[in-house]
């Protein structure tokens, strides 16, 4: 991992730290991850929208073989989730085991850690989905 400011970090990753898409004021559309044209109706007109309803789990699998920096915390289940509308990510999902999982279970967005910039660096931190 390289290191960075907080600032910088905290001013260019928003997302990371809320789940805040877009909402198209013409046909009430919801995207996750923003986008700047609706695919729905081409309009231009989007608005700031937090997705805070929880969540959905669709998929899931465990990871033993983690990329640099990440090493860490093997094993650890990454899933993908089905927002409010419909909306789908992919994202850590956290304090539960790989035994509980199941399709549609319900889950909710936590605030934890995701990795520190090397020994003495500023820590990431982001939004993770854990049981409801």
């Amino acid at each position: 991992m390289y290191k960075s400011s907080s600032a910088k970090s905290w001013r260019k990753y928003h997302n990371r730290y809320q789940i805040i898409g877009v909402k198209c004021k013409e046909c009430s559309k919801k995207f996750y991850p923003p986008v700047q044209i609706c695919s729905n109706c081409g309009s231009t007109s989007l608005t700031k929208y937090s997705f805070e309803d929880g969540a959905t789990l669709v998929s899931w699998s465990e990871v033993h073989a983690a990329p640099i920096g990440f090493e860490y915390q093997v094993p650890y289940i990454v899933g993908i989730v089905e927002l409010e509308a419909g909306e789908k990510m992919t994202t850590q999902i956290v304090d539960i085991k790989l035994e509980e999982l199941h399709h549609g279970l319900k889950l909710r967005p936590v605030f934890k850690k995701i990795y520190p910039d090397g020994d003495s660096g500023i820590i990431h931190y982001g939004v993770m989905f854990t049981a409801a």
